[in-house]
C-alpha cells in the first residue's frame, strides 16, 4: 500500500519532534521535505506556506525569532539554570549572544546554514543545537583545518554553497589570541570574522589585532559589543528582520 502523504502541519510536527520540540524556520525549510513529498506540492512557494502554518496553526508556538516550538512540548522544553557561580554567569550570557546569533543567522536570507560547537548550552529553552540548522561543519577545506580549528567555532553562517561566511567568536575573559589563530586558518576564504565581548575589551580587541602575526586579516576581523547583538536581536524580534 502506497504511503499516504503528510500535510504540511504533519511534515513540520516530525521536523520538530526530531530536533527537540522546536525548529526554525531555515531547518522547516530544508528537513521537512524528509517527510513530505515535495514532488505533490503544486503551490510554487512551500516556504510560505510554511511560514503560514506555524503562524495560524494552535498546534506550534513562537518562541524566538523565526523558532517556533510544538504548544504541547513547551514544558519539556530545556530549562537553564540559575548561575551560581561567575563561572556559570559567564557560560550563560556566551550561552545567550550565541543563541541571539544563531536566531539573526537563520533570519538572513543570504545565510544557508549556522552552526555552533556548544550545542548543549541553552538560551532562553532552546539548546544552542537545535536552533543550529546543521550539526557539522561541511567539507570546504583540508579536513585538518576543519578539525583542528573550525569545528571549535562559536558561531558560523554558512552561504549556499557551504562556505562560511561569518565567523562569531564570543571572548568573554580571554586575551581574543584563540579567536585571531582560528580566523587565520581561514585567510584564503572571503570570510567576515567577528569578536564579540563587552565594550570595556575593546582596548585589547585592537591590541591583538595590531600583531603582525595577524596583518592579513586586519582588515576582515570586527569587534561586536554585547549590547550591539542584544539590541540588533531584539530590533529583529520587533521587525522581523536584520541585516549583518
Amino acid at each position: 500500500m502506497k504511503k499516504k502523504d503528510m500535510t504540511y502541519s504533519e511534515a513540520i510536527e516530525q521536523v520538530m519532534l526530531h530536533n527537540g520540540y522546536i525548529a526554525p524556520l531555515k531547518l522547516l525549510y530544508k528537513d521537512i521535505w524528509n517527510y513530505k513529498d515535495k514532488s505533490k506540492v503544486i503551490g510554487k512557494t512551500p516556504d510560505m506556506t510554511i511560514q503560514e502554518r506555524v503562524q495560524r496553526d494552535k498546534r506550534f508556538t513562537r518562541i524566538g525569532l523565526g523558532v517556533y516550538a510544538l504548544t504541547d512540548y513547551l514544558d519539556k522544553l530545556p530549562k537553564a539554570e540559575i548561575p551560581k557561580t561567575k563561572e556559570a554567569e559567564k557560560e550563560r550570557k556566551h550561552a545567550t549572544i550565541q543563541g541571539m546569533l544563531l536566531e539573526i543567522g537563520n533570519h538572513q536570507k543570504d545565510i544557508s546554514d549556522t552552526y555552533t560547537n556548544d550545542k548543549k548550552w541553552i538560551f532562553e529553552n532552546k539548546t544552542l543545537g537545535s536552533l543550529a540548522t546543521i550539526q557539522k561543519v561541511p567539507l570546504f577545506t583540508f579536513p585538518h583545518i576543519i578539525e583542528d580549528s573550525v569545528t571549535f567555532a562559536d558561531v558560523i553562517w554558512f552561504n549556499d554553497r557551504h562556505f562560511p561566511e561569518v565567523i562569531f567568536e564570543v571572548e568573554h575573559s580571554t586575551d581574543f589570541r584563540d579567536a585571531f589563530i582560528k580566523f587565520m586558518e581561514l585567510q584564503d576564504f572571503q570570510t567576515r570574522f567577528y569578536c564579540v565581548s563587552d565594550n570595556s575589551r575593546r582596548e585589547k580587541f585592537e591590541k591583538e589585532k595590531s600583531k603582525s602575526a595577524f596583518v592579513p586579516i586586519y582588515n576582515r576581523v570586527d569587534f561586536l559589543t554585547y549590547e550591539q547583538v542584544e539590541n540588533d536581536y531584539e530590533k529583529a524580534i520587533k521587525q522581523n528582520f536584520i541585516k549583518y
